[in-house]
């Protein structure tokens, strides 16, 4: 397994010392204990809360407008073969005396096409909020027991995400068609197939893009959608992150272990420091000597944050609060938190992303291995800290790509439904 296999499993000798090692870190790697970086705040003044809700709004009003157009003509189109039959012969047949059985059948109404037609239609007003949207009906829909409103959705979110494929850069293109692959010999030979000029992979046809500009562009979608107050959608979030952390490993900057060995740039921090939440995460976690315990711990706390993010995003649509900002989360501590919960000020599990721990693992591991072999037991850890993560992630995104699968079978069932 390209993600989890062969996990290196160091001899720690003391926990203890590993810690001490955490805790005189080169001086370069310094845990943020503020507010993000000055472009990091300044692009979040610049998304204010009131247009972030008309795009909300707006991308909903849309999605209704689909439906609704959808809807109508369908049943515009139904009825009229039922008032005017398009088959001429069937006419002459009736007159010859002939029975029923002997007519051609009426052509059903091609529901796909219809939908096809009224999303490409709308394809210029379609935005990062849509799908967003697109989600929280599925949600509603999923609560209520609506089963013909949640296949209408999947088929409207297929036709959108395939309408709006053939307007990507061709990266954009390679990231989407991996995040949806479950098989690890799948991505890979997709990546491989886009490394050496594009072509025929998994049935698919794909465009040509190098290794870098994938892993680019995956880690540019993981860290967008990590630096909002909420994520919008954690199995995306982990589909996202297993394209990242597989193009990495195909990297040219990758080590002969497969770990990506430079330095990683995040928009959430600079390379020379460490988030405190993710610090404090990385620090208890090299006080577990074993790997199976270390990689228990990393599960229990993404989906432990998962499930609080998730929580958190329900209760404020509940309450009509909509917050898709970017945050400072993880880079200082929280002000509400008093009395007996005060150990939390250093380690909120609320502030950790899966993406941003895995960056700084591999920062700290870069700047461990500068300081010589003094540090070499130090690196071994954080190594297999990096593919435990990793490892988590797949389980993880394996997890979405039932969830798509599910939606796929509500899209051949809608479909089915016109015959």
């Amino acid at each position: 397994m390209m993600l989890a296999s062969c996990v290196p499993t160091p001899t720690v000798a003391a926990s203890a010392r590993n810690a001490r090692r955490i805790n005189r870190a080169p001086a370069a790697m310094k845990c943020v204990n503020r507010r993000s970086r000055s472009r990091v705040v300044a692009r979040a003044e610049s998304s204010s809360p009131d247009a972030i809700a008309d795009n909300v709004d707006r991308a909903a009003k849309l999605l209704d407008q689909i439906i609704k157009e959808t809807v109508e003509q369908i049943f515009v189109e139904e009825a009229v073969e039922e008032v005017i039959p398009g088959d001429d012969d069937d006419d002459v047949k009736i007159s010859n005396g002939a029975g029923k059985g002997e007519m051609a059948p009426k052509p059903m109404v091609d529901k796909e096409a219809v939908l096809r037609g009224v999303v490409l239609k709308h394809l210029d007003e379609f935005d990062g909020s849509f799908l967003a949207a697109i989600s929280a009906y599925v949600q509603v829909a999923e609560a209520s027991g609506d089963f013909g409103l949640l296949s209408m959705l999947a088929a409207i979110r297929e036709e959108v995400i395939a309408a709006v494929s053939g307007e990507m850069q061709p990266e954009i293109q390679v990231v989407q068609l991996v995040a949806r692959l479950a098989r690890k010999e799948d991505r890979l030979e997709v990546l491989r197939a886009a490394n050496r000029g594009g072509g025929k992979a998994v049935g698919e046809n794909v465009p040509a893009a190098k290794i870098e500009s994938v892993e680019n562009t995956a880690a540019r979608l993981c860290d967008e959608m990590e630096s909002t107050e909420h994520v919008p959608n954690w199995q995306l979030l982990y589909q996202l992150l297993l394209t990242r952390e597989t193009s990495r490993q195909l990297h040219p900057k990758a080590d002969d272990m497969g770990v990506y060995n430079t330095t990683v740039l995040n928009s959430s921090f600079s390379p020379s420091e460490i988030p405190v939440a993710e610090a404090a995460m990385i620090k208890e976690l090299v006080m577990i000597s074993d790997p199976m315990s270390r990689r228990a711990n990393i599960m229990a706390k993404f989906v432990e944050c998962q499930e609080l993010d998730e929580s958190a995003t329900r209760s404020n649509l509940d309450s009509g609060k909509i917050k898709l900002k970017r945050t400072s989360r993880g880079f200082k501590p929280r002000e509400e938190v008093t009395g007996e919960d005060r150990g939390m000020d250093v380690f909120d599990i609320r502030d950790i992303r899966p993406g941003r721990f895995i960056d700084c693992v591999l920062n700290m591991r870069v700047a461990m291995q500068r300081e010589g072999p003094e540090a070499a037991v130090m690196v071994e850890v954080l190594t297999a800290m990096y593919f435990e993560a990793c490892d988590v992630v797949l389980e993880q995104a394996d997890k979405g790509t039932k969830k798509y699968r599910a939606s796929e079978k509500s899209l051949e069932e809608f479909g089915d439904s016109k015959s």
